[in-house]
């Protein structure tokens, strides 16, 4: 049995009542304000009969055909078909009887002829809808499908309002994976209930199986696959055609100023030439297309992901409307408009989630964002790690990635300071001292993108390296945070000895705790491994300086 089917059944079949309520409270009168004058013999002897039957268990049989027996006299030979009574307590009997159909019709005509007992007459349905509930899943662990879905479908009948048996069936149809039908019948379920209060739970659920199913359905899309690759693949593309188109450019340019000089090189010389930049011409032209062609197929493959997500955006969008905090159903929703192209309503998810989920925790947005930025949805996972950031300032990985979806995006605005704080926690990594370059170098300030790629490349003799880092929340509860890290000897010659201070802090910069490590001087090439533990609450993120 799948996963959303065994949910509901475990949540239904848990929360049904398996004694009848009769049998459980004995002889039961008309509840208030539902008040039933009798007016006919038959119509008394009835209700003496079903107090009987009720009371004196022994005898039950007999004083349920005996009741039958004087009602339906009453209604059929007494003329007491517009008496409300008759039908009432008739119905009374359907129901000791388990007789759905006649219950169902018995008590209805008596909720017509008596609304004040409408309410009143309500319980006795629920009783009929939770046996057939019952009676359906016995029926479906029993590997009767069929019989199941015939028993479920008159408890939906009989209690329209109810969403159970709805939401049974579609865990049904859900087992057998038609997630066509169980969509259809979890989204019903839903709608049924309105608002409801007293089904509110229900609702809920069946909001969040719908999605789950239909998400499910279309997740390793064949074309959400290809897309990946294609955007993994253009931003290497894009490079290579802009190097290869800098360097003909220039052979083009140095083609013509010689032929406005009337210069000419030597036959041998213009041979390597011709052929260099023949050569390079025809790369570009190749690049130029393969581009071309991964655009296309990109675009081909963003408005295949758009008709095929369309139903699980729907069912996403439905619940969020009704649950706008839930984090999982929020990241969902903003990755399937990523991947279908539509970064911008994917930025705006994130935004609302914000917006809606007050104590929403970081890493709820680190996570998926850290994700997104590997599938090359840059502008969605900005903006989430932006708001994660906004909660929690420190977490290194959180600002790397941003860094990188920033220089990705090519946004000269976000891409330093985001760089230059990933660099105050982070400065002996050369990852963190290139993306300052590449922010400076967006800001078209040369002398500061040099001097940053020259430590990164040469300055820079002994790298850290932070593997892992557990907050909180992975100490279980208890405080504290461990860090694993690794210094490595960039250099061909032995390093000098390192003294790092690593501080811990909270989300608002306050130091938790410190800790000091010697890193000693490596062989040429060589890693030093070391671990941290320290103590302390609200520890969320780290930095570190070397003296």
């Amino acid at each position: 049995m799948r996963a959303v089917a065994r949910v509901a059944l475990l949540t239904l079949a848990t929360g049904l009542p398996r004694v009848p309520l009769a049998a459980q409270a004995g002889w039961e009168p008309p509840r208030l304000p539902c008040e039933l004058v009798p007016a006919n013999p038959n119509v008394d002897k009835g209700i003496q009969f079903l107090r009987g039957a009720a009371e004196k268990p022994d005898q039950r049989d007999l004083q349920l055909a005996q009741a039958k027996k004087v009602l339906s006299e009453a209604i059929v030979q007494g003329n007491q078909g517009a008496n409300p009574a008759a039908w009432y307590y008739l119905g009374r009997y359907y129901v000791a009887v388990g007789d759905v159909a006649g219950a169902d019709t018995a008590l209805g005509r008596a909720a017509t002829l008596a609304p004040k007992c409408a309410e009143d007459v309500a319980t006795y349905r629920s009783e009929l809808v939770s046996k057939l509930l019952n009676d359906g899943l016995s029926a479906w662990q029993d590997g009767k499908q069929d019989s199941a879905l015939a028993l479920l479908r008159v408890a939906a009948r009989l209690e329209p309002g109810n969403p159970k048996p709805l939401a049974t069936v579609a865990a049904l149809y859900a087992s057998r994976s038609d997630d066509d039908s169980a969509f259809a019948y979890y989204r019903l379920a839903a709608r049924t209930v309105g608002d409801d209060a007293v089904f509110a739970h229900e609702r809920r659920e069946a909001l969040s199986n719908g999605w789950h199913l239909v998400v499910r359905k279309v997740q390793g899309h064949p074309a959400a696959q290809r897309a990946a690759r294609v955007r993994a693949s253009l931003d290497s593309m894009q490079r290579g055609l802009s190097n290869d188109s800098t360097v003909l450019a220039r052979l083009v340019a140095s083609s013509q100023s010689r032929k406005a000089r009337e210069a000419k090189l030597a036959p041998t010389d213009q041979q390597l030439f011709t052929r260099d930049s023949t050569a390079r011409a025809q790369a570009v032209a190749r690049q130029r297309a393969a581009l071309a062609a991964a655009v296309q197929q990109l675009a081909a493959d963003s408005s295949a992901l758009t008709n095929a997500f369309a139903p699980a955006i729907d069912a996403l969008k439905e619940f969020l409307a009704a649950y706008p905090g839930e984090i999982d159903a929020a990241v969902t929703l903003a990755t399937l408009y990523a991947q279908s192209g539509h970064a911008a309503q994917a930025a705006a998810v994130f935004d609302s989630l914000a917006a809606h989920a007050k104590d929403l925790d970081p890493d709820a947005l680190f996570g998926p964002g850290t994700r997104m930025v590997g599938q090359g949805l840059y502008r969605p996972a900005a903006r989430a790690l932006t708001l994660g950031l906004a909660r929690n300032p420190y977490r290194r990985d959180a600002l790397f990635s941003l860094a990188v979806a920033s220089y990705q995006l090519h946004d000269s605005t976000a891409l330093l300071p985001t760089a230059q704080r990933l660099f105050a926690l982070d400065p002996l990594n050369r990852a963190s001292l290139k993306l300052v370059a590449a922010g400076w170098d967006f800001r078209r300030q040369r002398d500061s993108t040099k001097a940053y790629v020259a430590r990164a490349d040469a300055g820079l003799a002994v790298e850290i390296s932070v593997l892992s880092f557990l907050p909180d929340s992975a100490e279980g509860g208890a405080g504290g945070a461990s860090l694993s890290a690794v210094a490595t000897n960039l250099k061909a010659a032995p390093s000098n000895p390192l003294h790092l201070t690593f501080e811990f802090l909270d989300v608002a910069g306050q130091v938790i705790a410190t800790l000091t490590q010697d890193v000693p001087a490596m062989s040429p090439r060589q890693s030093h491994a070391f671990d941290l533990k320290v103590s302390g609450r609200r520890i969320a993120g780290w930095r570190y300086r070397a003296s």
